[in-house]
């Protein structure tokens, strides 16, 4: 009798274990998965990432799971927890980069922007900005960006203009946090690089800026934005949560100055 139980105890664990690696909705990890009807797939995401936002407030898919770094997003989607990780896309192209076992999906599921913060005393400041977008957005600056963005290896552009005896732009920026390829420090040119970073240094060479970085954490940006020590600050920012920091009266955001799509990674078949 006893024997018997161990024997019914062992077999309920195997079926429990075996649940946990198939999923919550009961789809195996070898099940061939239709990119056209992704809206179904369990999709893991970075918390308060802009797929995030446009997953669960644009698009609301019923099988969302969110993670608290993109590290646990890769452990979910290896264990069989997600089908799916959505990122934008430069993201995806580094994470794919890194990881030879995952594979970007080549059909985007949504759109995103970023834009910059604004202190709200430099009104000044956005307007210049706004006007300045649509000129870069349709040069060959932009077109070259977007090219070296989109790739496996971000490349920065080191022959940007600088002014040296311009009005100071002070300029909010993290390179410590996980934002390749939009800002982060290369070791290479020993000085900030990325989408960002190149976007500011376009700008302030139109109108004659001089840049005075402020490297620090996401907090202390804002904190800085907010209270008016800063002027701009730059870090991969959504357009989606712009427009709800602007209503709160922190601070202003510019129009969108680079466009990118969100995409689904996967594990890539074997």
């Amino acid at each position: 009798m006893r024997r018997r139980k161990r024997v019914i105890c062992w077999l309920l664990c195997l079926l429990a274990a075996a649940s946990v690696l198939i999923g919550c909705d009961g789809r195996g990890a070898d099940t061939e998965l239709d990119i056209s009807d992704w809206q179904s797939w369990r999709i893991g995401t970075p918390l308060a990432w802009s797929s995030d936002y446009y997953l669960s407030e644009q698009v609301r898919i019923p099988h969302l799971y969110l993670y608290d770094s993109i590290g646990d997003c890769i452990m979910a989607l290896r264990f069989g927890y997600v089908d799916a990780i959505a990122v934008d896309a430069l993201y995806a192209y580094s994470m794919v980069a890194e990881y030879s076992d995952l594979v970007i999906q080549n059909e985007p599921i949504g759109e995103d922007s970023l834009v910059a913060y604004i202190t709200n005393a430099r009104r000044d400041i956005l307007e210049q900005m706004n006007a300045y977008i649509p000129k870069l957005k349709a040069s060959e600056t932009y077109a070259d960006m977007v090219e070296r963005a989109n790739a496996e290896e971000f490349v920065p552009n080191t022959d940007i203009p600088q002014a040296e005896d311009g009005e100071v732009l002070r300029v909010a920026i993290n390179t410590g946090g996980s934002g390749y390829p939009y800002t982060y420090y290369d070791f290479v040119t020993e000085e900030p690089q990325g989408v960002d970073i190149e976007f500011i240094k376009h700008f302030a060479a139109e109108y004659g800026y001089t840049i005075e970085w402020f490297d620090s954490s996401w907090d202390a940006c804002s904190l800085a934005i907010a209270n008016g020590e800063v002027d701009v600050f730059v870090y991969a920012i959504s357009s989606y949560y712009a427009g709800e920091v602007e209503a709160m009266g922190t601070c202003l955001h510019s129009d969108s100055y680079f466009d990118l799509d969100l995409v689904l990674v996967t594990q890539e078949e074997t």
